[in-house]
C-alpha cells in the first residue's frame, strides 16, 4: 500500500502541508476500513478535522466551450466532494484514524465536540472556470486552486488563524450572498480589514480584484507584518524542537506522547499570541546569558496556557533538568493560580560539536482539587 502521492497535484498539497503549520496533524492518504483511501491529506488538531480532497483535470482546449467547463467542474469539484462526504460519513463511525499503512493514528475527537472543515482543492482549470465555494448538499466545501490553497496557507500560518479564517468563511455563506470578481486572496483581504471577521449586516456583496493589493499597501498591514518579526523567535522554537535530527516527530502513532502534546500546545498559539511569546521568549534568553536568570514564567493572556522556560547548563543531568523543570512547572501554576494546562521547556546550552538538548514536560491541571 503506497504511502505517497500518486501525482504531482496529490504532491503539491501534501508538500505544502508538509511545509507549514499543519506538519503535526497531516495524515497522508488515510484509509477507510476497507482498505479503500478516504481522502489526499486529514488533518486531526483536537478538536478540529480538515479533510483535504485534490483532484487535477485538464480543462480542454484552447477556447473552452460551456460544456467543456460543465464536465471540468463535475470531475475537478463535484468528484472532489463527493469523496469528502463520503470521508465524512466514515469519519463519525470511526474511533481513530488508519494511517496509509493500515497502521493505527490518532485517536479522533468526540463527534459532539468536533468541528470540520472541508477543502477541494482543483487543479487545471487555467484560471478559466469560474469556481466558488458552498453546501454541494451536506455541508459547506472550501473549493481552491492551487494557488489560492498556497495563499491561504502562507497567509493564514498557524492551524488556529486558518481554521478561524474558514469558520468565517462558512458563517457568511449563510447569511449573504457573494458574487466574486476578485479571487480567494481577495475575500482573505476583506477578512483581514474587517479585524478578522465579515460584517454582519450586508446581505449582499460584490468582491472586487483589487483588495488584495490594497490591504498590502495599507500601512496598518505593514505595521503588522513588522510587528510579527517577535513571533518567529516562538516559530523557530517549534521548529528547532521538530527537528528529526533531535525527536522523532512525524505522523503521530495511536496515542500521543508527553512531548507531542506539549508540542501540539506550542504550535495551537495564533500569530497574535505568538507575538507576545515570541518577544518575552526572546528576552528571557537575551537576558539569561548576561544575568543570572535560570527561569521565566511566560503567558501571553490569549490562550491562558502557562509556559516555563527553564536555560540549563552543560553540567545540568538529565534527571535533575527534568526533576527541576517539572517542579517549577507546578510553582508556576501556583503563583499565575489558573489555567489547565503547563508546558515546561528546558533549553541546553549549545555546545559545539555537539549541539543543545531540550526537554519538553506537559501538566494538565484541569481535574485538580483545589
Amino acid at each position: 500500500m503506497s504511502t505517497s502521492p500518486v501525482n504531482k497535484s496529490e504532491e503539491f498539497v501534501l508538500s505544502v502541508c508538509q511545509r507549514s503549520f499543519l506538519s503535526l496533524w497531516c495524515y497522508n492518504n488515510p484509509r477507510a476500513k476497507n482498505g479503500k483511501e478516504l481522502c489526499d491529506v486529514l488533518v486531526v488538531c483536537d478538536p478540529y478535522l480538515i479533510i483535504i480532497s485534490v483532484k487535477e483535470i485538464e480543462l480542454k482546449g484552447d477556447e473552452p466551450t460551456q460544456v467543456d467547463h460543465e464536465r471540468w467542474t463535475r470531475k475537478a469539484v463535484e468528484a472532489s466532494t463527493d469523496q469528502i462526504y463520503g470521508a465524512e460519513r466514515w469519519l463519525v463511525t470511526a474511533p481513530r484514524v488508519i494511517r496509509s499503512d493500515g497502521s493505527a493514528g490518532l485517536e479522533l475527537p468526540p463527534n459532539d465536540l468536533r468541528k470540520v472543515h472541508r477543502i477541494a482543492v482543483a487543479f487545471g482549470s487555467r484560471g478559466k472556470v469560474n469556481i466558488g465555494s458552498g453546501d454541494f448538499g451536506k455541508g459547506y466545501v472550501h473549493v481552491m486552486t492551487e494557488e489560492s490553497f498556497q495563499d491561504i496557507l502562507v497567509e493564514l500560518d498557524t492551524v488556529t488563524d486558518m481554521v478561524t479564517y474558514l469558520s468565517a468563511k462558512e458563517k457568511l455563506s449563510g447569511r449573504c450572498a457573494v458574487v466574486k470578481l476578485g479571487t480567494e486572496k481577495d475575500l482573505l483581504a476583506w477578512y483581514l480589514v474587517e479585524g478578522r471577521d465579515f460584517p454582519e449586516g450586508p446581505d449582499f456583496m460584490l468582491l472586487m480584484d483589487d483588495i488584495w493589493d490594497g490591504l498590502r499597501e495599507q500601512a496598518e498591514y505593514k505595521r503588522r507584518k513588522e510587528a510579527d518579526q517577535d513571533s518567529y523567535a516562538w516559530d523557530a522554537l517549534i521548529d528547532g524542537l521538530c527537528n528529526p535530527e533531535a525527536k522523532p516527530v512525524g505522523e503521530a502513532g495511536s496515542d500521543l506522547s508527553e512531548f507531542e502534546m506539549a508540542l501540539r500546545v506550542m504550535a495551537h498559539e495564533n500569530r497574535l499570541a505568538r507575538r507576545l511569546l515570541g518577544r518575552r521568549l526572546r528576552e528571557f534568553l537575551e537576558n539569561s546569558g548576561s544575568v543570572r536568570l535560570r527561569s521565566r514564567i511566560i503567558c501571553c493572556g490569549i490562550s491562558n496556557v502557562i509556559y516555563v522556560v527553564v536555560r540549563f547548563g552543560p553540567k545540568d543531568c538529565d534527571k535533575s533538568r527534568a526533576a527541576e523543570l517539572g517542579t517549577r512547572c507546578l510553582i508556576a501554576r501556583q503563583r499565575v493560580g489558573k489555567g489547565n494546562t503547563v508546558i515546561g521547556i528546558g533549553i541546553g546550552q549549545f555546545v559545539p560539536g555537539h549541539g543543545s538538548t531540550s526537554d519538553l514536560i506537559y501538566i494538565d491541571t484541569s481535574e485538580w482539587t483545589a
